[in-house]
């Protein structure tokens, strides 16, 4: 019976039936310790062999730990009386192996949150005889942190070192060693002196060029990187090329061209649903894209199609219901990506985010923080601690932010932006006077970056606008028609009493947006200047008569308090996230605030 029940147990794992080979496994080996005069020593190794991986495939790893020491007691015995047929064994089944029993004993560990163990199991097998896979684990529990938060990185990165020199094409140990401080230099070395290194592999000097950049702080000169690489090399319309592409853009704050790539990308491939979730990031975001709502409609069908979510769905939905103002299911969506990846540093910005619209403020300094542990590179991050910050008036704080942003990314318009908004908000007139300085430094890096050119009209509110700068908005509104840039140039074109061109701007701004309040106030407003001042001039008659009244548009808003309501919307939107989706800041209290450094 013993030798028919290990026959049978053996072709099950043979045929790969491993939910069968459990029981049966099971059952030999109960026969084998009640009957010892039956029972030999290589007959229970095999057996315990059978069912511990039996379990580790069907994903049963508490069961499958509770065999490893016993596993390994015999194993030492087998090697001490030199059995002839522990080689045999290892010789068929290659898995049953010393290094490759700890490896999966150490991803058992991993799986059931003990990370100290799992490391101590991957210690133990010497370093020769670790192969690139047991590396790659070691170095990521290493990387990553034990389960006490403590991290090994000066281990990692050599573990890391030994998968390269072996596997010089791993792209994502590449990026783990440039996030652990490693200069690109030594990992370009590293790679091009690799034993396994074939010719003519002068794109990937560029490709880790570029990430390198990426790390460093330099979205813009990252992207141009990778656009080389996609322009001049064979590697054009490559997936991953393509996200690579499109994420240094979208980090960089290019978000129309951002766009345009991951469209690319998801026409190359439609299930590529990191893209998807990305697209919808970037649909909430002030200068982002204007897809059209069907072909969005569409890309979530495709998400919620899927029978089984990973990382990448849980995401796509939460940032779904945070577009539609559902922020607590928002945040139980992102705690489920979390639990699949942990250092998903879009689903911790989402947090933070999503804390935010929800004012709990110390809550998402937290989350902000933690996601900037993960991804200090993302620009996103010191956006949404600043507003954390505002919004419990740590004022101090938030000052001290900016001047650290625009150390960090000196060459990016956003973080000049940034502070160029706060000081638009300081009630010093000597402050508000600096902030355009800072606008137009950032247009200086990127001459059509929409933040900085609402920041100018903005000032333009308060300030006479010149004609260089109404020449400026008027050129950046033909290729970004935004609602909100087309009411700034309505409303200065009304106060320079040019009512023509003042309300085809309204008007085009009512196209995008009929209810728009402050569009409709414009309107209003203007309607009251044509009755106190009916004369006009004659080229501005000519042009009012191809023009609608505009009594029938000021009617309704004069039923309605359109002051309160829009005072009313713009006190919502203090405490919403729309705030922290559009990178506008909130009105600040004045006495707090720390001088602007000269250095600036």
């Amino acid at each position: 019976m013993e030798i028919a029940l290990f026959a049978n147990a053996r072709k099950l794992y043979d045929h790969k039936l491993y939910e069968c080979v459990i029981p049966a496994a099971d059952l030999l080996r109960t026969v084998l310790k009640n009957d010892r005069y039956v029972a030999t020593l290589d007959v229970e190794y095999q057996v315990l062999l059978y069912l511990l991986n039996a379990n580790y495939k069907e994903r049963n790893y508490r069961a499958a730990l509770r065999h490893f020491d016993e596993i390994i007691h015999k194993r030492r015995l087998m090697e001490r009386h030199k059995n002839a047929v522990l080689v045999a064994i290892e010789s068929s089944y290659p898995e049953f192996g010393d290094a490759e029993q700890r490896r999966r004993a150490a991803e058992c560990y991993r799986q059931i949150g003990n990370t100290d163990l799992a490391i101590e199991t991957l210690l133990q097998v010497p370093p020769t005889l670790r192969s690139p896979r047991i590396n790659l684990m070691l170095a990521r529990l290493q990387h990553h942190g034990t389960r006490h938060g403590t991290t090994k990185k000066s281990e990692a990165v050599l573990a890391y070192k030994e998968v390269i020199r072996e596997c010089p094409m791993a792209l994502q140990v590449i990026e783990a060693l440039l996030e652990l401080g490693v200069k690109g230099n030594e990992i370009n070395s590293l790679v091009m002196h690799a034993a396994t290194v074939p010719d003519h592999f002068d794109w990937l000097s560029k490709w880790i060029k570029a990430l390198a950049q990426m790390f460093d702080f330099k979205h813009s000169d990252a992207s141009q990187t990778f656009l080389m690489l996609h322009d001049k090399t064979t590697l054009r319309c490559n997936e991953h090329l393509m996200m690579a592409l499109g994420k240094c853009l979208y980090y960089n704050g290019d978000y129309f061209q951002a766009e345009d790539i991951f469209s690319s990308t998801l026409c190359a491939n439609p299930d590529n649903v990191e893209a998807i979730g990305l697209m919808t990031v970037l649909c909430g975001q002030e200068g982002g894209c204007e897809q059209d709502s069907a072909d969005m409609d569409y890309l979530f069908a495709k998400v919620t199609s899927e029978v089984k979510y990973t990382a990448s769905h849980w995401f796509a939905h939460a940032q779904l219901l945070y577009d539609e103002g559902k922020f607590e299911r928002g945040l139980n969506f992102v705690d489920q990506c979390l639990d699949s990846e942990p250092r998903n540093h879009e689903a911790l910005i989402l947090r933070g985010r999503l804390l935010i619209a929800l004012e709990r403020h110390t809550q998402a300094v937290c989350a902000f923080r933690a996601a900037q542990m993960v991804a200090p590179y993302r620009f996103e991050i010191y956006r949404g601690l600043f507003h954390a910050y505002l919004a419990q008036k740590r004022f101090k704080e938030a000052n001290a932010l900016c001047n650290w942003t625009i150390r960090l990314f000196q060459n990016s318009p956003r973080s000049f932006t940034m502070f160029g908004r706060t000081l638009f908000l300081f009630p010093d007139p000597r402050m508000r006077r600096t902030a355009r300085k800072f606008a137009e430094k950032s247009l200086k890096i990127n001459h059509i970056y929409t933040p900085a050119v609402n920041l100018i009209a903005d000032i333009c509110q308060v300030e006479v606008p010149t004609k260089a700068i109404i020449k400026l908005l008027e050129k950046h509104v033909i290729i970004f028609p935004k609602v909100n840039l087309l009411n700034h140039l309505g409303d200065i074109m009304r106060k320079q009493k040019e009512p023509v061109k003042a309300m085809e701007y309204y008007y085009k701004a009512l196209r995008q947006d009929p209810k728009s309040k402050r569009t409709l106030r414009g309107l209003r407003l203007l309607s009251k200047s044509f009755e106190e001042s009916p004369v006009l001039d004659e080229s501005d008659a000519i042009g009012m008569d191809n023009q609608p009244s505009t009594n029938e548009l000021a009617t309704p808003c004069e039923a309605t308090n359109v002051e309160g309501a829009e005072s009313a919307e713009n006190s919502r939107e203090a405490s919403s996230s729309a705030a922290a989706r559009s990178g506008q800041e909130e009105d600040v209290d004045d006495h707090d605030w720390i001088d602007v450094p000269d250095g600036m």
